[in-house]
């Protein structure tokens, strides 16, 4: 049964790094108030000039964001590394590294084309760029089966539920207005059309494992599906979906819209306190290749018997054609079959960020606190970040934070280079600290890193 854990797991790995990641921008630019791509964090915050950038230029992310890590997996034992199945390793030692919901989500994003310019009372802002949106969810009941099994004595029971690999590729299209409605307040909204280009989800939605000393009871239930751009393998005589592959179809797989919505206001000089809701709305993808499992099929083994009994006169041997069973029927619980495609509607993954920032020294150091709150998807995210911002030239600004979230606690940094006529930032949110020489973060893999090249242009406005 392990076995087959594993394989369900593998095959939704194999699935999600099949297609791209998330994009989005650095919480660390929220304060940088010359830094173009921060109007992605919040609609109402501009920039003192306008600007444009170009393919592989303007803004461009790499990043993974996860509670968990090698460390999680591999242990030091006797100068060699073994992993957490290894007997060597305690079970709490292992457990206690896990949460209820473990995540793993991989990022990468890149604007095509995009620019601000001053106009009609505000800044207007035009941004065309690739997203996707890549996560695996595995509940802690996973690890826990896998590492201790059952139970010496007495009635063992896991739930494994909602084990998820799901993926989401699109383009998008946004355009954005931001004007100050008085000295103190100011707004911003977005508008964003969303065009479809790949889907894909696997999910065991209900896997219940009931273990005694006389009998197993397993039942499960899940389902599969996919976009034109990943094909899935059947048997023409059964329906089983035998594999998948790359296809060759790169239509418009669904549309969307959503929605940014941003203020600004200074509740004293110096004190600015700000708020947004960003990718408010939804995706619909059209059409999907759908694979279920068979609801009527549950495993129930109430053991091996016929051990050590001779061949019989075929040959055959009654113990090994009990494994046999037992090995087919384990197989049959994990194979999806074909089912009628359908169109799906997902909420965007709408995010809620809220700031104050305190200036001082004629506003060439300040403090800001960010507090980001995660709604959609299929797990919550909070975090808070502190941040002090370096402005010592016009042309040169600094930004050192320190951040805590439901993922772990990290440290980054960004520097932006704003001189006349360019823009060209770089930095982090999530610099791990330790990494394996496989350059892979240690404790938990949360690092990121963006850069972007921005031409500048126009007078400069007050902001």
């Amino acid at each position: 049964m392990k076995q087959n854990i594993k394989y369900i797991i593998s095959t939704c790995a194999a699935l999600a790094l099949t297609f791209g990641l998330s994009a989005q921008s650095l919480n660390s630019s929220y304060f940088m108030e010359k830094m173009t791509k921060r109007n992605q964090l919040n609609p109402a915050l501009k920039t003192p000039n306008g600007y444009v950038s170009f393919p592989m230029l303007g803004n461009f992310y790499l990043g993974v964001n996860s509670n968990l890590g090698l460390g999680t997996f591999l242990y030091p034992r006797d100068n060699e590394l073994v992993t957490f199945l290894h007997e060597s390793v305690p079970a709490d030692e292992f457990l206690g590294k896990l949460t209820p919901n473990n995540t793993v989500e991989l990022d990468l994003g890149m604007d095509i084309i995009s620019f601000g310019f001053w106009a009609w009372g505000g800044q207007n802002t035009f941004n065309l760029a690739l997203k996707s949106q890549t996560g695996v969810y595995m509940p802690k009941e996973i690890f826990q089966f896998l590492k201790t099994g059952q139970k010496a004595s007495g009635i063992t029971r896991y739930d494994m539920s909602n084990i998820t690999v799901s993926t989401d590729n699109y383009v998008e299209l946004a355009l954005g207005h931001a004007r100050d409605i008085n000295d103190k307040l100011g707004i911003g909204a977005k508008v964003k059309v969303l065009v479809g280009a790949a889907h894909a989800e696997a999910r065991i939605d209900r896997m219940d494992i009931t273990m005694s000393q006389d009998e197993w009871l397993i039942k499960q239930s899940g389902h599969i599906q996919a976009s034109s751009l990943l094909q899935f393998k059947t048997d023409p005589e059964t329906g089983e979906i035998t594999g998948y592959e790359m296809g060759n179809n790169f239509g418009i797989g669904g549309f969307g819209l959503g929605f940014d919505l941003g203020a600004t206001y200074e509740l004293i000089d110096n004190l600015t306190l700000s708020a947004a809701l960003t990718d408010i709305g939804f995706m619909n993808w059209g059409e999907l290749s759908r694979g279920e499992t068979d609801p009527n099929r549950e495993f129930r083994y109430t053991g091996f018997d016929n051990i050590g009994a001779e061949d019989d006169e075929n040959g055959e041997n009654p113990f090994d054609n009990k494994v046999d069973e037992l090995q087919n029927d384990l197989e049959a619980l994990t194979k999806f079959y074909k089912s009628e495609s359908q169109s799906v509607s997902k909420s965007l993954r709408t995010t809620m960020r809220i700031g104050a920032e305190y200036s001082i020294l004629n506003d060439k150091i300040s403090f800001g606190l960010l507090s980001t709150t995660r709604f959609g998807g299929y797990r919550t995210y909070a975090e808070g970040m502190a941040a002090v911002n370096f402005r010592p030239l016009s042309a040169l600004h600094i930004t050192l934070n320190g951040s805590v979230s439901n993922m772990g606690s990290s440290v980054g940094a960004i520097l932006n280079i704003c001189a006349p006529g360019f823009n060209v930032f770089f930095g982090t949110d999530y610099f791990a600290t330790k990494y394996s020489t496989q350059f892979i973060p240690i404790n938990h893999a949360r690092a990121n890193f963006s850069f972007g090249v921005n031409f500048t242009f126009g007078k400069r406005h007050e902001i």
